[in-house]
């Protein structure tokens, strides 16, 4: 019963910071709309707002996360555990295989499921309406620290002391999934869900799986911006990606078994 209440309690408090964002951007919105008259909010201006309400998001998360769901050790590692050459090295493995791997999995995907894909086209594209520089800054930086908080820093950290971590990792990578509102996105969103579940259950901090987020948005951002994709075979990004991928996740796994003496 205790376990129930718990993920209960969790579910509600990432919905909480779902409504949160959305309530944000509708203040911006009422904001933009009162001070300069125009009834209209085209694409483009419209992902500016949610930039800025994403941006008030992550103050007030980030003081959540302080306030209520730091501790047992949570967020009591030195920053050198997390950020240095080696590490930042795996997290670039990780980040860039799972971004290949998975991005070119897709394109074996899409001739079997041709409709559930329009959505999926959709969406991505939604996420390049803006000038290129507002759109990297939101995609690879402020996306990965918003999520991060919500789904990890909140969720996943709030079950975490009531429930196994595999039982939290899962459910929080389902919610994870749920919150990009298309199939594809969930189904691969849920699978990097897992993955930064992983990271922050053994590095004990946000900032491991946000650098990683970062790396895993930023190289596919990258990908569909310069359109690298023509160049690499697909199933040789596989081959690489899944390879960089299982690489970085056993590099991780020594390396954070070293760090707590197992």
């Amino acid at each position: 019963m205790k376990q129930v209440l718990i993920i209960a309690q969790g579910l509600l408090m990432v919905f909480a910071a779902f409504v949160i964002v959305t309530f944000l951007y509708m203040i911006t919105s009422s904001v933009f709309t009162l001070i300069t008259g125009i009834s209209y909010i085209s694409p483009d201006i419209s992902y500016c707002l949610m930039v800025i309400a994403v941006m008030i998001a992550i103050i007030f998360f980030y003081l959540w996360y302080r306030k209520y769901a730091v501790k047992g050790g949570v967020e009591q590692v030195e920053l050198k555990d997390i950020i240095s050459v080696k590490t930042m090295g795996i997290y670039l493995m990780m980040g860039i295989g799972c971004q290949l791997f998975m991005s070119r999995i897709l394109v074996y995907l899409r001739p079997l499921l041709k409709t559930l894909f329009i959505h999926y086209d959709e969406a991505i594209s939604s996420l390049f309406v803006a000038d290129t520089i507002i759109v990297a800054v939101y995609v690879v930086i402020l996306a990965p620290v918003v999520e991060e908080l919500m789904l990890r820093g909140i969720l996943f950290n709030r079950l975490r002391y009531g429930v196994s971590f595999p039982i939290a990792n899962i459910i929080q990578a389902a919610v994870f999934g749920l919150y990009h509102w298309n199939i594809i996105q969930g189904i691969y969103a849920f699978a990097i869900g897992l993955i930064l579940g992983y990271i922050y259950e053994r590095k004990r901090s946000l900032l491991a799986p946000i650098i990683v987020h970062g790396i895993i948005n930023g190289s596919g951002f990258l990908i569909q911006w310069l359109n690298i994709g023509q160049y690499i075979p697909s199933w040789l990004a596989i081959v690489i990606g899944g390879g960089l991928l299982l690489g970085g996740i056993y590099l991780f796994k020594k390396n954070t078994d070293f760090i707590s003496g197992v």
